[in-house]
């Protein structure tokens, strides 16, 4: 199956097919600031804002907070914090795949709360240890009652892909296993992960007394429409935040990746006509060219070829496709690419020294869009510059030490792609 995937891992074109309409990728898309009344918690996936750690009295040590760079945590920001629990039933197919072998298992546990925290620091722009990504692990007790069966059976579907279910209209559910990160974990039935239903409105209801949304009617006024709530909970009052210590705060969505409908400025006029003569190419150029098509668009491989940096241009092709999104995520597969590199990231990311036996892969990646949402200001001269933010986590999960609340946290890779063609690496 021709994907995103598929883009070769140095940032060179491969096959890449936008006529199959398929990827692997989940796209996060702002929906909403974070209101004053709203209630955070580890399972919401958002940008900006301020953390949520997995206990109150367990946060980071001062050394993961601090920027490799300056050594200080006072100008460390969050760009993003992603609840994204995991199983083995997404890490044995990636293990396969890519020939790792699995030295330690017991930390894929889907029963533990896993969660990404991205940080930025804002006066150390395009330097070397500026953004940060901290993984966090609580573990917690699994079902092990009767009548907690019962009840996680009764949940079911909110445990699994929510972006498999078929045949909602009928009444009827149909769940396939796929590598959705944001499926809500047995433990955190009761979390407003607005990640918990397909392609979803946060505030949807999910039908479940234990999922409730963010917004739910009143018992009194049961009848009212979520659209309606929608606009309520728009009327209320952003959460502000010191834009000393943190950048505003919105919450995410997740949809599929996809390419239902080319965007218009990839479309060309039926009527162009290219002057071989003007781009005082060979001869047998286009000969050439037509032998060795890159896949890309239809509509725009004609063109592509004459661009100076044609990784550039399939990032900014397949990101017009959905030019919404703020996060990719896509746990075992490829990055996109920003510009090219002269080799592949995942290929020159150090394994994890608090666990070298392992392997890191290729999780997430945040993308530009953020910076327009995240900068109530824009500026050209202060403001956040990366082209995309690459994070590589280590596949088995594992966590050194525990507090005494079961909570755990490890820095993992992190690549960045600034804003001009060349490539600068976060390296650890």
């Amino acid at each position: 199956m021709s994907s995103t995937e598929d883009i070769h891992s140095a940032g060179e074109d491969e096959d890449f097919d936008y006529k199959s309409k398929k990827s692997n990728v989940f796209l996060g898309l702002v929906d909403t600031a974070i209101k004053e009344e709203d209630e955070v918690v580890v399972e919401d996936t958002f940008i900006g804002g301020e953390p949520c750690w997995l206990a109150p009295d367990s946060e980071p040590s001062e050394e993961l907070l601090r920027c490799d760079s300056c050594n200080s945590s006072e100008f460390m920001k969050l760009l993003v914090q992603a609840y994204a629990p995991v199983d083995l039933d997404i890490i044995e197919p990636i293990c396969q795949k890519k020939n790792i072998d699995l030295t330690i298992g017991s930390f894929i546990n889907p029963d533990y709360t896993r969660v990404l925290y991205i940080f930025y620091c804002t006066t150390c722009k395009r330097k070397n240890g500026s953004v940060k990504c901290i993984r966090g692990v609580k573990k917690n007790s699994s079902v092990d009652t009767l009548g907690e069966k019962m009840e996680q059976l009764q949940t079911k579907e909110f445990q699994l892909n929510p972006f498999d279910v078929k045949n909602t209209s009928s009444g009827s559910t149909e769940t396939e296993s796929s590598s959705n990160p944001f499926a809500v974990s047995n433990d955190s039935a009761e979390a407003a992960n607005p990640f918990a239903k397909a392609a979803a409105n946060p505030f949807a209801n999910t039908g479940s007394i234990e999922t409730q949304s963010k917004i739910e009617p009143s018992s009194e006024n049961q009848s009212v429409s979520q659209k309606t709530l929608r606009k309520l909970h728009e009327q209320k009052k952003d959460k502000k935040f010191d834009s000393s210590k943190a950048f505003p705060g919105y919450f995410l969505f997740v949809e599929e990746e996809a390419f239902r409908n080319t965007p218009e400025h990839l479309k060309l006029p039926k009527n162009l006509k290219i002057d071989k003569t003007a781009l005082e190419l060979p001869d047998d150029a286009f000969d050439s060219l037509e032998e060795n098509q890159i896949k890309l668009d239809p509509r725009t491989e004609k063109i592509s070829k004459f661009l100076d940096d044609d990784v550039f241009q399939k990032f900014q092709e397949v990101v017009a496709y959905n030019p919404g999104q703020v996060l990719r995520y896509d746990l075992g597969g490829q990055p996109l690419y920003y510009a090219k590199t002269p080799k592949a990231f995942e290929d020159s990311v150090a394994r994890p020294a608090y666990n070298p036996s392992s392997t890191r892969v290729f999780e997430m990646q945040l993308m530009p869009k953020m910076i327009l949402d995240l900068e109530e200001v824009p500026s050209l001269t202060d403001g956040m510059e990366w082209g995309t933010i690459m994070v590589f986590t280590d596949i088995e999960n594992y966590i050194p030490k525990f507090d005494e609340n079961k909570v755990g946290y490890v820095q993992e890779a992190v690549k960045v792609q600034w804003e001009s063609i060349d490539c600068e690496e976060v390296k650890r």
